[in-house]
């Protein structure tokens, strides 16, 4: 077996943006309730987190070889963003994949995509090479009546803690590297605007920190919210001092704003809530602040993986499965959040 390896799902420049003056940053351990001053090197980082591992051979190629050149840029970009240059097509496009990577890179997205990969495993029968996938439905025929699907079966699961077997683990990392190229590619084509904090307030981080607020009209419990939603909002703090705000095209009318105390409490209540152990922020009277009032249930804070499966009403062998990650994001949030 080869070397373990320290990977960072939060990189240490990321989080020296909400370090005190001493360069270490408060954390709090949603399991043990414990907070801590700590630096950056030792928090938002897993043992092989990113490893690849087949039988007795380990590969690190996606943390040495994807995410280290990916997080590379992010500084000189923030500091452009914090004294308000204007930022380059390749400032654009490197942010975009460095936000996009947010929604794949985390513990909590790495095992809710494990969850999912059982979720379809537990439909497959024996014979796997007999299925047949089709993302969008078949051309219509027009002379044979509409088709029509019964909900047979519906699952909720909670997102399991510990990692899952190599074979799936495996799938999953190759899956969600490309996941997060293509999602980059969507989120060049939002809104971007950056919430500075006002004079005195500051953002807060967690471990999930893409957070995707629904609509106003959505209902968590029916289905998912993705950012490509219309009328969802993104919400990613680049440090304390500023959060970038991603929006349906047409829905912002601001590149640059400064939000108050009320916005800035919203937009950190919605980081608790999407957190799924880890909370960080620069000063530990803020950050117990928001604990008191948003994380009072000790505990993993784990998501929920849906699953939905309708029977063609003709042909049991035919099926239309829905897949999605309940939002710990309530729609009411809409409301409070700076979405415009």
């Amino acid at each position: 077996m080869g070397k373990s390896q320290w990977q960072h799902y939060l990189p240490q420049s990321f989080l020296r943006g909400f370090a005190t003056s001493a360069g270490e940053v408060w954390r709090y351990d949603r399991v043990t309730a414990e907070m801590k001053c700590l630096p950056p090197k030792v928090i938002g980082a897993e043992r092989d987190l990113y490893t690849l591992v087949t039988g007795e051979d380990v590969s690190h190629e996606i943390e040495n070889k994807w995410f280290n050149p990916l997080d590379g840029p992010f500084l000189p970009i923030l500091g452009k963003i914090q004294s308000k240059e204007r930022l380059g097509a390749s400032d654009v496009l490197n942010l975009a994949n460095f936000v996009a990577h947010f929604r794949v890179r985390t513990p909590a997205s790495i095992r809710e995509a494990e969850m999912t990969m059982k979720q379809l495993e537990s439909l497959l029968p024996d014979d796997r090479e007999s299925v047949e996938y089709h993302a969008e439905p078949k051309p219509a025929n027009p002379e044979s009546a509409p088709e029509s699907f019964i909900l047979k079966r519906e699952r909720a699961d909670e997102v399991d803690a510990s990692r899952g077997e190599s074979r799936i683990r495996n799938d999953v990392l190759r899956m969600l590297v490309s996941n997060g190229i293509e999602l980059s590619r969507g989120l060049v084509h939002l809104e971007w605007s950056f919430l500075f904090a006002a004079c005195g307030r500051a953002f807060v981080v967690g471990d999930n920190p893409f957070v995707i607020a629904p609509p106003a009209d959505h209902d968590v419990e029916l289905t998912g919210v993705g950012p490509l939603t219309p009328g969802a909002g993104v919400f990613v703090p680049l440090s304390r001092e500023v959060c970038v705000r991603l929006t349906s095209p047409g829905q912002s009318r601001s590149l640059e704003k400064r939000v108050g105390a009320d916005e800035v409490r919203a937009i950190n209540a919605c980081q608790v809530l999407n957190s799924e152990r880890y909370i960080f922020a620069h000063n530990e009277n803020l950050l117990r602040r928001v604990i008191g009032e948003f994380a009072q249930a000790p505990g993993l804070n784990p998501a929920k993986a849906v699953m939905r499966e309708a029977v063609n009403d003709q042909d049991e062998l035919k099926s239309l499965v829905h897949f999605f990650t309940r939002s710990k994001i309530g729609a009411d949030w809409a409301l409070r959040l700076p979405l415009n």
